[in-house]
C-alpha cells in the first residue's frame, strides 16, 4: 500500500514505512494506510510506542472478541431501553454526530441490573458500529474518506449526585479504551450546558485524555446553539438542540433514535448486583467494634474540592458523619469540631451509600463511622473515600461560558 494521500512529510513518511514492517505480521487486509498511520500519531511518530500501542490493540482485540460485536452481540434489554444518548446525524462535512446525555442516566438503576462489563460491551458494540458502519457508509455517500466522529457531551441537569465513584469508575475506563484502542477517531468534542462545578469533573478525567484529545474539547455554557449550527445544519439537529429535525410526531427530542434515559423500572433489577460491581480492591475493609468509632482525616488544601464517599456494611447499618477540624489537635472532640453533615444512621448493609460535599474552606475534614450506639453488634466496613481538586482547565477551549 502506498503512503500516499496522507500529506506526511518526508521524514514521517519514512517513519510510517518502518512502522509497517515492523506490524506487518498483524496487520489485517482491512488495515489500510489512512489507519495504521493513526497509531503514529497518537504516539507522536514514535515507532516502538506506537508499535507497543498497535500490539496491545491487537491482544485487546481477541481476548475481548471485540471483532465478535457486530456479528454475535445481543444488548441487554435494559442498556437498549434506558442508556441514554445516540446518534445525530452528520456534521456539514459529513461526519457522524453522536450525542451523550449524562445527567438522565439512572446510574444506580444500571447498576442493579448490569455487569460493568455488560456495560462496557455495549459501548464498544456501539463504538465498533460508528466506525465500522456508520463512517464506511459515510464515505460513500461523501466521496471522501470519514473516519472520525464529532461528540456531544450535554450535562444539562448534572449535579455533584452524578459523581458517583462505580459509575464515574466505568466512564473512566470508556475513556481509557477509547484513547488506547481508538486512536485519532475524535473530531470535536463540545460539552454543552457545562454547570458550575464543571471543573472539579473536568479534573477526575483529564488524566485519562490524551493532548491531542484534549485540544479537541470545546466547553460550551448554555448559549452553545448557534455554536453547534456553525458545524451541523439545523436539519441534522434535532429541535430540542437548536436545530429543525424533529420525529413524525412532531418529538423535539428525536427519541427515535435518541434514548432520553429516565429512571429505570425494578423489574429489570438484580440482587447484589450494586455490591458486586464496586470494585473492592481499591476498599478498606476494617471492623468497627460496638460501642465505638471510626474517624479518618482528610486535608483539604483547594477550596472547592470534593470529598467523595463510598461504604458499604455486611449486615447492619452503621452512623455516618463529615466534620472539619477548628483547631490543629488531633485530639480534638466532635462535640467541638464544625459539623459539615450532621451524623445519622443509614442502611448501608441494604445498599451501599454514596455521596459528596463540596469543601468550601481549607483544612481537616473528619469522616466518622459511629457505632456507639450499639451494644452487641460489631460492624464490618468497606470504604472507599478520597479528595478531588478542582482542575483550572487551561488546556481548554471555554466558548461562550458565564457558569464556571
Amino acid at each position: 500500500m502506498a503512503s500516499g494521500g496522507l500529506n506526511l512529510t518526508s521524514s514521517q513518511k519514512e517513519i510510517f514505512e518502518k512502522f509497517k514492517q515492523k506490524v506487518k505480521d498483524i496487520t489485517k487486509p482491512e488495515h489500510d494506510d489512512f489507519f495504521l498511520v493513526k497509531w503514529l500519531r497518537a504516539r507522536s511518530w514514535d515507532i516502538p510506542k506506537a508499535e507497543k500501542m498497535f500490539r496491545e490493540d491487537d491482544e485487546w482485540r481477541r481476548t475481548n472478541e471485540i471483532d465478535k460485536l457486530l456479528t454475535s452481540y445481543e444488548a441487554p434489554e435494559v442498556l437498549t431501553k434506558y442508556y441514554p444518548g445516540g446518534f445525530i446525524g452528520t456534521t456539514k462535512d459529513g461526519f457522524p454526530v453522536w450525542i451523550e446525555l449524562l445527567a438522565t442516566a439512572d446510574q444506580k438503576g444500571f447498576y442493579n441490573c448490569v455487569t460493568r462489563k455488560e456495560i462496557l460491551q455495549f459501548r464498544g458494540h456501539t463504538v465498533e458500529k460508528l466506525f465500522n458502519v456508520t463512517c464506511p457508509e459515510l464515505s460513500k455517500k461523501f466521496g471522501k474518506r470519514i473516519d472520525m466522529g464529532v461528540y456531544i457531551v450535554d450535562l444539562d441537569g448534572l449535579s455533584l449526585k452524578h459523581l458517583w465513584r462505580p459509575a464515574l469508575n466505568v466512564y473512566l475506563e470508556m475513556v481509557s479504551i477509547a484513547e488506547a484502542h481508538y486512536p485519532d477517531a475524535l473530531k470535536t468534542a463540545y460539552v454543552i450546558n457545562a454547570p458550575s462545578f464543571f471543573p472539579v469533573a473536568y479534573g477526575l478525567v483529564k488524566p485519562f485524555l490524551s493532548e491531542d484529545t484534549r485540544q479537541k474539547i470545546r466547553v460550551i455554557g448554555r448559549n452553545y446553539k448557534e455554536h453547534l449550527l456553525k458545524e451541523i445544519d439545523a436539519d441534522q439537529l434535532p429541535v430540542h438542540w437548536g436545530g429543525k429535525d424533529k420525529d413524525p410526531d412532531g418529538d423535539p427530542h428525536c427519541r427515535s433514535r435518541i434514548c432520553m434515559g429516565g429512571p429505570i423500572p425494578e423489574k429489570y433489577y438484580r440482587k447484589k448486583l450494586l455490591t458486586e460491581n464496586n470494585d473492592l480492591s481499591k476498599f478498606t475493609g476494617v471492623t468497627v467494634q460496638n460501642g465505638s468509632s471510626l474517624q479518618l482525616d482528610f486535608p483539604v488544601n483547594v477550596e472547592k474540592s470534593l470529598l467523595r464517599w463510598n461504604f458499604f456494611t455486611d449486615d447492619n447499618d452503621i452512623g455516618f458523619g463529615v466534620y472539619r477540624r477548628t483547631t490543629s489537635d488531633q485530639r480534638q472532640k466532635v462535640s467541638d469540631m464544625e459539623v459539615v453533615l450532621a451524623s445519622e444512621r443509614v442502611n448501608s448493609h441494604v445498599i451501599p451509600e454514596s455521596g459528596h460535599i463540596q469543601c468550601d474552606k481549607t483544612g481537616t475534614y473528619v469522616v466518622r463511622f459511629d457505632n456507639n450506639y450499639s451494644w452487641v453488634n460489631n460492624k464490618k466496613l468497606f470504604y472507599l473515600i478520597e479528595v478531588n481538586e478542582p482542575d483550572a482547565g487551561k488546556d481548554l477551549q471555554v466558548i461562550d461560558s458565564t457558569d464556571f
